[in-house]
């Protein structure tokens, strides 16, 4: 597999305390992140839905906040207003960041408490190759081709429910991140 990515960034942004500090305080403390913008394609409202039924289920978890990068400028406005109204139903305010800069992008990566890569279909995985280097948890949808690059390293749902016990898991009880640390390493190397 070929990523096309640069590895070592997002490795090395785990331990960029200021990054991970300045990311901490725009968001207003721990997060759960997903890049790629709002395309229905990018799972955005499944995830939406599992951070609202985690945020209802879960008191201790309440502090953690959705946030969605990369949101092209020129995004079909009735995305954002879908996302907006549903937010506004289930009583959650996720953080739409828009496009971040490549600067700045590793540490928003690495400072998340949980990544979610949710793709209904065309999964390159590279997003959550990069979370993984960084060492942070991934929850994934449960298809064969993010099986088949993301092996058992990651945490797989494939209903909201399922998403959101995932979510669960990763946020009461994080995994070591050397499994995905060394996966996304291996990818880098065979892509070098």
């Amino acid at each position: 597999m070929r990523t096309g990515m640069d590895i070592a960034r997002f490795t090395a942004a785990a331990y960029d305390v200021p990054g991970l500090a300045a990311w901490l305080a725009r968001v207003g403390g721990r997060y759960v992140l997903t890049t790629g913008g709002l395309a229905p394609e990018n799972g955005v409202l499944d995830l939406l839905e599992a951070h609202a039924t985690l945020l209802l289920e879960q008191a201790a978890l309440a502090d953690v906040r959705m946030v969605v990068a990369g949101r092209q400028p020129d995004a079909d406005e009735d995305l954002v207003a879908e996302l907006t109204r549903r937010a506004a139903e289930l009583g959650t305010a996720p953080i739409l960041l828009g496009p971040v800069t490549e600067a700045e992008f590793p540490a928003l990566v690495a400072g998340a408490s949980a990544f979610g890569y949710l793709p209904t279909r065309d999964a390159s995985c590279v997003s959550a190759i990069e979370a993984l280097a960084a060492g942070v948890p991934v929850i994934a949808r449960d298809l064969p081709e993010v099986r088949a690059v993301l092996r058992d390293v990651v945490a797989y749902g494939d209903t909201v429910l399922s998403i959101a016990d995932a979510l669960v898991d990763v946020l009461t009880d994080p995994p070591e991140p050397d499994a995905g640390v060394a996966l996304a390493a291996a990818y880098a190397e065979e892509g070098a």
